[in-house]
């Protein structure tokens, strides 16, 4: 796929538009006082919102940073009051950003096969 912005297929528009708001949540939780979780959503934001430029890369991240979201909601749940413990509506949008982030994986293998079903029809 090409990077410019008008070419990118949807989910990796997607990721793109995930990663911008995680490194907006990530910069608010450093100004509350809060860089264990900043940190955590900077970094992971710009780690998906760098993976847009390729449907391969933001299918991989995404797999990936679904993975870690998941589990640090599962943290968060689990230790009230813990490191991870974003509170009741930050939990709850960790567990959203896990499951937003597996169906931008699944979304571009979706988009990969159908590339390649066009190309091999051609």
């Amino acid at each position: 796929m090409v990077t410019a912005q008008a070419k990118l297929a949807w989910p990796q528009r997607a990721a793109l538009i995930l990663g911008v708001l995680l490194v907006a949540w990530g910069v608010l939780d450093l100004v509350r006082g809060e860089p264990r979780l900043g940190v955590l959503h900077l970094v992971t934001g710009v780690v998906i919102g760098a993976a847009a430029v390729r449907t391969r890369v933001a299918r991989l991240v995404g797999s990936l940073m679904g993975v870690v979201f998941l589990v640090v909601f599962a943290f968060g749940v689990s230790e009230s009051g813990g490191a991870m413990d974003a509170g009741a509506v930050g939990n709850a949008v960790h567990l959203l950003i896990g499951f937003a982030s597996v169906a931008v994986a699944e979304s571009c293998a979706w988009c990969e096969q159908r590339a390649r079903r066009a190309a091999g029809s051609s």
